[in-house]
């Protein structure tokens, strides 16, 4: 899409900004020729309340994720890939009874 820029990290949901990148470590492992990256990347909520957020990050078509963790409040929450609309669910269900949840899918190439 020319001229649009769409915002990427985590994203307040409902209200298109994103949380302030706090801090960023890319480590990089070559095997072969096969190249892996592992990104920590470090956000922040200011705010005294909790918030919903969407994780927007840019991935090129041949590249793969592979993983996705997140630690909320010191609570490690690891991904676990499903079928989307059981993955919507228990997200869905999750977040209703109160817990700490993730959920990423791919969309235009992004996760």
């Amino acid at each position: 899409m020319a001229g649009q820029q769409s915002v990427s990290g985590l994203i307040i949901a409902g209200k298109g900004t994103a949380l302030p990148l706090k801090d960023i470590c890319v480590e990089a492992e070559v095997k072969g020729y096969v190249l892996g990256l592992q990104s920590t990347l470090k956000y922040c909520n200011d705010s005294p309340d909790p918030v919903e957020v969407l994780f927007r990050f840019p991935v090129e078509q041949s590249h793969a994720v592979v993983g996705l963790t997140a630690v909320i409040d010191g609570r490690k929450i690891r991904a676990e890939v499903r079928e989307k609309e059981e993955a919507r669910a228990a997200y869905d269900d999750a977040i209703a009874s109160g817990q700490s949840a993730a959920f990423a899918e791919e969309k235009s190439g992004d996760v």
